[in-house]
């Protein structure tokens, strides 16, 4: 579905992505983690479209999609969310899902239309995804009124609202609570059983370990290994990666296997 070959991005002697060569198959939820400055976020970036590779190619559904700006890789099927939430703060919890659907359609035209005179099945996935993301009482609610975890999950449902086939999700669990990143483990197993394909950027390694069906691993913007989660947790550089050392097999158990 999703394919990196041979891609880089360096920002002058900054070698943040260093000839990674990747692919995302059709349905599954790829994990994609490494300590901090890995390259995981220029990894997303680039797939997203606000940085273009320096080098190397990058496809998604057969096309060649590296020069191409964030708008046209939406319009193919790429979502995301992001680290630092961006919401459209000024809109309703109803008014984020509805503007998401514009991608789907006839670009801004097909948007006013909607919005002046609705459609029935975009109400009916609105209120899908309300339930979806338990916010259905909060649909009336300005976005930037919401609670932190509400925010979360009300950008995991835009995300969605977009219809987009791969949904790209940078570190969704950051400042959730224990019961908060169980339920975000449902509601991403749930994706995929509508058909999404994910791409999950995570440092809550219990839940990469739990949900991931493959895990990539980044250093120094190089994949170092890549495989099912009990290959990774073997995995003797994932280790050093994590601990600077290779002789802490007791604290990356508990680290990957919590």
């Amino acid at each position: 579905m999703l394919e990196l070959d041979d891609i880089s991005r360096h920002f002058g002697g900054v070698k943040a992505v260093d000839h990674l060569t990747l692919q995302v198959r059709r349905g599954e939820i790829l994990g994609l983690i490494g300590p901090n400055g890995s390259g995981k976020s220029t990894t997303v970036n680039l797939i997203a479209g606000l940085f273009k590779p320096t080098a190397g190619t990058l496809r998604f559904d057969g096309h060649d999609i590296a020069a191409l700006p964030p708008h046209r890789r939406a319009e193919l099927g790429i979502a995301r969310t992001f680290q630092n939430i961006r919401l459209f703060s000024q809109l309703t919890v109803w008014q984020n899902l509805w503007a998401a659907r514009v991608v789907r359609e006839s670009g801004w035209a097909g948007f006013k239309a909607r919005w002046l005179a609705g459609a029935g099945a975009a109400r009916d996935e609105a209120e899908q995804l309300l339930e979806f993301s338990g916010l259905a009482a909060r649909r009336d609610q300005l976005a930037g009124n919401l609670a932190f975890g509400e925010q979360r999950r009300l950008e995991l449902a835009r995300a969605a609202a977009s219809g987009a086939s791969l949904l790209l999700l940078d570190e969704p669990a950051a400042g959730m609570n224990a019961q908060e990143i169980d339920e975000l483990d449902a509601r991403i197993r749930s994706l995929r059983d509508q058909g999404r394909t994910i791409l999950l950027i995570e440092h809550h390694m219990e839940l990469v370990m739990g949900v991931c069906d493959r895990v990539a691993v980044l250093n120094f913007g190089r994949k170092i290994a890549e495989g099912t989660p009990a290959q990774v947790q073997d995995d003797a550089q994932v280790r050093a990666a994590y601990l600077g050392a290779d002789d802490g097999d007791e604290l990356m158990n508990a680290a990957l296997a919590a």
